[in-house]
């Protein structure tokens, strides 16, 4: 998964450059890249959240299925 998002940052690298020389003017490609950067923030930060809602929710299964092989054990 790493290896994915490695990739996924080159790529937007490479756009984000090519975008900054089809701008023109240095500052309107910086300024262009910032923007693309913090749109790239929102989607990783929500694609963070949505991972840990996963995890939690595995994470209670697992609790659920450890707590229900620990009574079954009792009787």
């Amino acid at each position: 998964m790493l290896e994915v998002v490695a990739v996924l940052g080159l790529a937007a690298t490479g756009a984000l450059w090519r975008m900054a020389f089809e701008q023109g003017s240095m500052k309107k490609g910086m300024e262009s890249i910032l923007n693309e950067v913090r749109l790239l923030r929102n989607e990783v930060s929500k694609d963070i959240r949505h991972i840990e809602r996963n995890l939690h929710d595995h994470e209670k299964r697992i609790r659920n299925l450890e707590d229900v092989s620990h009574d079954h054990k009792k009787r």
